[in-house]
């Protein structure tokens, strides 16, 4: 790691190519995403996610992160979507339960062993998973239903999962296309609910409950 982080200053300091091709890097990596939708996998993920009873979602390490922001902005779209309690050491709630239920899965290397665990037992357990991972994962296609490989690597120190957040958007668009116009019903309920209790800088209608 140290050998990389002193190539890289050294690069660095001599000129700005590094720079422009991970933006170029970037840029292939936001398409390749695009292209990802209008395929089988991906509609068959968006029915799943709009229509299954339980959406749960699970990530690990620093990929923690993009589960929850996943799981939050799904909230604002329907019922009984849950991130996973990594503390319980269990699963229960999804591994043993006869509920109807999905699983998706955000991992990057060096991947958790509870991740790939986690997967093998849902699968196991007829629980429909998808996995947002990285080029390098060698396992995610055996223990998945789908796969969606984002490229990380953009010519910087860490590897980047910034586009598994781009692609986490564009599941979270396509959702509420299919979910349709009972979708605005919901978001206006959780606006009024929110603007009532906490409130939004500057909003001028809503009244703060005291």
């Amino acid at each position: 790691m140290s050998d990389r982080l002193n190539e890289m200053q050294s690069s660095a300091r001599k000129d700005k190519t590094d720079l422009t091709d991970a933006m170029e890097m970037e840029i292939a990596a936001v398409v390749r995403i695009y292209e990802y939708v209008g395929t089988p996998e991906w509609q068959s993920v968006v029915d799943r996610l709009a229509h299954t009873a339980n959406v749960y979602v699970a990530g690990f390490q620093t990929e923690r992160g993009l589960a929850q922001y996943f799981a939050n902005q799904m909230q604002y779209l329907r019922d009984r979507v849950m991130l996973l309690d990594l503390a319980s050491g269990n699963f229960a709630e999804v591994l043993a339960s006869d509920q109807d239920a999905c699983l998706v899965i955000f991992e990057a290397r060096r991947y958790s062993r509870m991740a790939k665990v986690l997967a093998q037992e849902a699968q196991a357990a007829g629980v429909p998973v998808t996995i947002v991972t990285d080029l390098f994962c060698d396992w995610a296609r055996d223990t998945a239903d789908e796969v969606f490989v984002v490229p990380t690597q953009f010519n910087q120190f860490w590897d980047s999962t910034a586009q598994m957040a781009s692609l986490s958007n564009l599941l979270i668009n396509s959702v509420c296309m299919e979910l349709g116009p009972a979708v605005e019903d919901r978001l206006s309920r959780f606006a009024k609910l929110y603007g009532s209790i906490t409130g939004h800088v500057g909003d001028p209608v809503a009244t703060i409950a005291k």
